[in-house]
């Protein structure tokens, strides 16, 4: 959805932007992604999600075209709530212009408008130097993701701590998935989102080796731990966090048909 499109969609969504990965990423890119935070009217979820797939079908073969995948939240919060993002794109993804785009925007104020009740929108761009992704997300259905909040002046101090655990992270052999993802528009002042991707709940049991277990030892033990992470913690405070789940059904642009 790009400029004209985009205004549309935001006049009538008044949009909010996440932080989830791609199922399948394309080539490199600026990592700029489009989220919307997206209350639907009472009782009107499971309508929203099919009205939704029928939208995107109908501007599958668009030129130009933002996929948006689509996710149920599950905790916190914004829970019963969905987010809808398209993301790894450019930054001139967003000025594009199409002729197809106020069809588009009378289609969707249409068919999906009126079983919305609210939208709030970002942009946030990918953290790549911070991120370890599996190979593939193929049988990943659930994200846990929690909002982190850099205190004013300490964004340095903050990102040479991660970036060093990032890197005992990886030479510990860590199994755990990760990326950090930066707001860039519309979020709470100095934002970044921690976010893991899941198979299902029973990830939510301490990988082996731990983050504990490697990051102690390559500090030197226990007490050079503790200090290291009252450190670097304080240069941020942690927000909510949630566990969203990818619904392919809503997401579908035709591509596997």
């Amino acid at each position: 959805m790009h400029k004209r499109f985009m205004i549309a969609l935001i006049c009538t969504l008044a949009s909010f932007a996440w932080i989830l990965p791609l199922q399948a990423q394309e080539e490199e890119s600026d990592g700029a992604a489009d989220m919307v935070l997206i209350t639907p009217k009472d009782g009107q979820g499971a309508a929203l999600e099919a009205a939704i797939r029928d939208y995107h079908l109908w501007v599958a073969d668009k030129e130009g075209h933002f996929e948006y995948s689509w996710y149920a939240i599950e905790s916190g919060p914004n829970t019963g709530k969905y987010i809808a993002r398209s993301g790894d794109h450019n930054w001139e993804d967003f000025d594009a212009e199409f002729e197809w785009q106020d069809e588009a925007a009378e289609k969707f104020a249409a068919d999906v408008m009126p079983l919305i009740a609210h939208v709030q929108r970002k942009v946030t761009v990918e953290i790549r130097e911070l991120a370890n992704w599996p190979e593939s997300f193929a049988g990943y259905t659930h994200y846990q993701v929690e909002y982190w909040h850099i205190e004013n002046g300490q964004y340095g101090k903050w990102r040479q701590g991660t970036e060093q655990i990032h890197s005992m992270l990886a030479e510990g052999g860590y199994t755990g998935h990760y990326g950090f993802f930066s707001t860039v528009s519309g979020g709470k002042g100095n934002e970044v989102a921690l976010v893991q991707p899941m198979k299902g709940y029973a990830d939510f049991t301490e990988s082996d080796p731990s983050f504990f277990k490697i990051v102690s030892e390559a500090l030197g033990g226990p007490e050079a731990f503790a200090e290291f992470m009252a450190d670097w913690g304080s240069t941020f405070h942690i927000g909510h966090s949630m566990l969203v789940r990818y619904l392919p059904e809503a997401s579908d642009y035709g591509n596997d048909e």
